[in-house]
């Protein structure tokens, strides 16, 4: 009995028995979680319990296969719109493809061909193109965290470590101190760089619980032993056939090595038999190599997502994102999160930069280049990954032209902005010589190779287009040869080409026709032309899909041999592009460049600073306020900011934290002058806000940031402080705020320059201390109404303006006169409160000076 008929019978009685169930039920065995789009044809089906899971969350019907096994299928040309629903919702996805069966030909075996994750994406139309995609692993090591982080898309892969100290154990019950001193760590990694998926040892998973239970990451557990730094090692040394230290890991126990392990493994599992195009993991210097900036400051400065929906709108990000390209995107984005410490660093970009503002031609040469640049390091990943598409290659000549643009326009101008070298210079000449203009969005879609570039491709394109005209021809020279007028050449997918005569003229058919079929009024015939001809027309498609296949696996090859050359290209081409974003902001906003001071006490002046988001957000005509800020460590590094609501006291602390980052990156700034040292690290505590996910309440968040603050602060670091102590009772909260003061100015303390915006206007009594000074928020009186400047000044407030604010606000007239005489009943009481409170301390005084009086006497009587 055949295959097919065993099938037929088993299926009779299993439905799970036939042929096609049994292959997708040994693939699906090995993929644990994962959902399996199964290749049938134009579909990809699902079946059993995917096809349950899955047709909600695609929006497609479930259907039955033979009554009886849940079923559902997508097209495969739109098979990415639904993969990108199924990840959305926290699905892997496994696609199997359908190849011959070698055995039998007539029957289709499907093979794995990968494994879409999260964080393991390379596919154009699920990916956003201005953010790395990344992948997170972490391992510990003691109190040391490895990391490690890749962005398949685009080939970037590197490893650190941090060194978080160990507490001791306090309850069975309780975290231990430790384990908050890794978790912390670990959520401000995931705040800085975002990635879709983090790998876990699975005897790590609850650091997902004090790190990031609320977070968007998809965590994946995975055996310990894969985390170890042997394993790491090992797989490091014979995958990249490189020594370890010359990648910069110098500890053969870091546990650095452990985090790249765990990548290693996931993307080999995820991308099954493909050599993925994912370079040689650097080992980055810890924390100390860039301004750090932790969790709560990339969020209430609003960096790159705001705080109201966590879009991309009204962030620095989109204030300075002129970038025209992809990889400048991601490049901003970076340079944001993580700007430089190294003086030479921020020079050199502030340099370029400084260039281009004085130079409107470069920068109109520069634009125009770049305007054609989309993303080649993706590209080259879905080269790599086997989901290349004809467009690749054009992306990868415009890519090149462009750099030379810019390396042409660049020479003048001190050159050194990045360098084409003649490989990828030859590499472009022949992709144009090559490659169609226009070619299409998949391979065999249309002509991807031009004409006159292969001989056998040009005859098979020949055959293709003139096979029709042959036919006819051949049939005219038949019908004279042979004197038959009723004579047709004809084709049927069965039998081919043919010639048809009718049964009356068939015996006057010529000597070197083969009969091929009889039919009732016809006989069917072909000689050696037509069956040369045949073979011609025939194969000419399947000719031209090899041929343009051979050609582009030739192409593909050489831009993977250049992979590495081309993502330094592309990185120069991201440098460059941020470059002249950070120009054209400059130029548009009068912005000036600062003065970075390398060395020497901690010093922070600034003329007329402006914050860059406000004011690109005014509504057209006003005007935004300039103010000014002097903080220096030998003798003003304290200011005590007092104001009321509304008077803009947020803004002017979160300008002043954005100028700082900002000259770190290497930008302009928006002031008038500036002239700063460099900070370590950026701490803000600004706003109330609970973390009910992680069991805190809006005062315990707000101690937690104070106390990290306290902890970790240092001489070279900027605090930005505001409203600290108001989530408790009042002289709770101003004994704890009066408190913060006293040790973030103490000489004898860390003594970072601070910034500490209250309402608590007794701590202005601060500012007889050496390095505390006070500045308010200038308000003006008029007629009984209260006018805003918005202007900083030193001095201190008295008032707190805040039934004013909640007039503007709309509160009903009757409530607000209620306030007004509550509060003038409260400073009534507090004015008794103080004369009782002064006149007791007077009393123990005169006690105190009495006792001691008679002590004296006695004692030299």
């Amino acid at each position: 009995m055949s295959r097919e008929k065993k099938g037929a019978a088993a299926a009779a009685d299993d439905p799970l028995a036939t042929p096609v169930m049994r292959q997708y039920l040994e693939l699906k065995r090995g993929l644990d979680d994962a959902i399996l789009l199964f290749r049938m044809g134009d579909f990809y089906e699902l079946f059993l319990e995917d096809a349950e899971r899955a047709a909600p969350i695609m929006d497609v019907a479930l259907t039955r296969r033979q009554s009886s096994i849940p079923m559902c299928g997508v097209p495969y040309h739109s098979v990415e719109t639904y993969v990108q629903r199924l990840i959305a919702a926290g699905c892997k996805v496994a696609i199997a493809e359908q190849q011959p069966d070698p055995e039998n030909p007539r029957l289709m075996q499907r093979r794995l061909q990968r494994v879409i994750t999260a964080g393991t994406l390379v596919e154009e139309g699920l990916l956003a193109s201005s953010a790395n995609n990344y992948l997170m692993a972490f391992a510990v090591a003691g109190d040391n965290l490895g990391l490690a982080l890749a962005d398949v898309s685009t080939g970037d892969f590197f490893a650190s470590a941090v060194a978080c100290g160990q507490g001791p154990a306090s309850d069975d019950t309780a975290p231990r101190s430790g384990e908050m001193l890794l978790a912390t760590a670990l959520r401000d990694w995931i705040s800085q760089y975002a990635p879709r998926e983090i790998l876990s040892p699975s005897d790590r998973l609850q650091l997902r619980t004090l790190a990031a239970p609320e977070g968007r990451a998809i965590w994946q557990p995975m055996e310990p032993w894969k985390a170890s730094p042997s394993e790491g090692l090992r797989q490091l040394e014979t995958r990249y056939a490189v020594r370890a230290r010359g990648l910069g890991f110098e500890d053969p126990a870091s546990p650095a090595l452990g985090a790249l392990s765990l990548i290693l493994h996931y993307v080999r599992t995820n991308f099954p038999g493909q050599t993925l195009f994912l370079q040689a993991p650097a080992f980055r210097e810890g924390p100390g190599a860039c301004l750090r900036l932790d969790e709560q400051t990339i969020r209430h400065l609003e960096l790159t997502e705001n705080q109201q929906d966590g879009g991309p709108q009204r962030t620095l990000f989109s204030t300075l994102d002129r970038c025209k390209t992809p990889v400048g995107k991601r490049a901003l984005r970076a340079a944001i999160l993580a700007p430089f410490r190294n003086i030479a660093e921020i020079q050199a970009r502030a340099n370029r930069v400084e260039q281009l503002l004085g130079n409107d031609g470069l920068r109109s040469a520069l634009s125009a280049a770049l305007d054609g640049v989309q993303d080649l390091e993706r590209a080259l990943a879905r080269q790599a990954a086997g989901r290349g598409a004809p467009r690749d290659f054009v992306i990868a000549r415009q890519a090149i032209v462009a750099a030379q643009s810019i390396a042409a326009a660049t020479a003048g101008a001190g050159g050194g902005w990045l360098e084409v070298t003649a490989s990828i210079a030859t590499l472009a000449e022949d992709l144009q010589r090559i490659v169609v203009d226009s070619p299409p969005a998949v391979f065999g879609g249309g002509a991807l190779v031009r004409d006159g570039v292969d001989a056998e491709l040009d005859r098979a394109r020949q055959a293709q287009q003139q096979g029709g005209q042959w036919i006819l021809d051949f049939e005219e020279r038949e019908r004279k040869r042979s004197g038959l007028n009723a004579l047709r050449v004809k084709y049927n997918r069965v039998y081919g080409y043919f010639i048809e005569i009718s049964k009356g003229q068939a015996k006057d058919a010529p000597q070197d026709y083969t009969r091929k079929q009889t039919l009732t009024g016809y006989e069917r015939f072909s000689n050696d032309e037509l069956a040369e001809m045949e073979a011609t027309l025939l194969g000419a498609e399947e000719r031209i899909q090899l041929a343009e296949e051979r050609i582009a696996g030739e192409l593909s090859h050489r831009l993977l041999a250049e992979s590495g050359a081309l993502k330094q290209l592309m990185q120069a081409l991201g440098e460059t592009d941020l470059r002249l974003a950070l120009a054209e902001v400059a130029a548009r906003g009068d912005w000036q460049r600062p003065q970075c001071v390398a060395s020497g006490a901690a010093c922070l002046e600034i003329d007329d600073g402006r914050h860059p988001v406000v004011e690109e957000h005014l509504p057209r005509g006003d005007l935004f306020t300039p103010n000014s800020v002097r903080l220096l460590a030998a003798e003003r590094s304290f200011a005590v900011l007092t104001g009321p609501n509304m008077a803009g006291k947020s803004t002017y602390i979160r300008q002043i934290a954005l100028i700082q980052l900002l000259a770190q990156m290497g930008s302009y700034v928006p002031a008038q002058n500036c002239r700063l040292s460099l900070c370590d690290r950026i701490f803000t505590r600004i706003g109330a806000g609970d973390n009910l996910t992680r069991g805190e309440s809006t005062f315990f968040v707000e101690m937690l940031e104070t106390a990290r603050i306290l902890n970790q602060c240092s001489s070279q670091s900027l605090v930005i402080m505001d409203e600290v102590g108001r989530g408790t009772s009042t002289y709770d909260g101003m004994s704890i705020a009066w408190a913060i003061v006293e040790r973030l100015s103490d000489p004898e303390g860390p003594l970072p320059l601070t910034l500490f915006a209250t309402h608590y206007h007794e701590l202005t009594a601060l500012g007889e201390r050496e390095k505390v000074i006070n500045l308010t928020m200038d308000v003006q009186e008029r007629d009984g109404r209260v006018l805003f400047l918005h202007r900083v000044r030193e001095g201190a407030a008295d008032r707190s303006y805040g039934i004013h604010v909640a007039r503007l606000a709309g509160m009903p007239e009757a409530v607000l006169r209620r306030a007004e005489e509550k509060l003038i009943e409260l400073e009534r009481e507090l004015d008794r409160s103080r004369q009782q409170e002064a006149e007791q301390h007077s009393s123990r005084r005169g006690r105190t000076r009495r006792a001691a009086d008679g002590n004296q006497s006695s004692l030299f009587s």
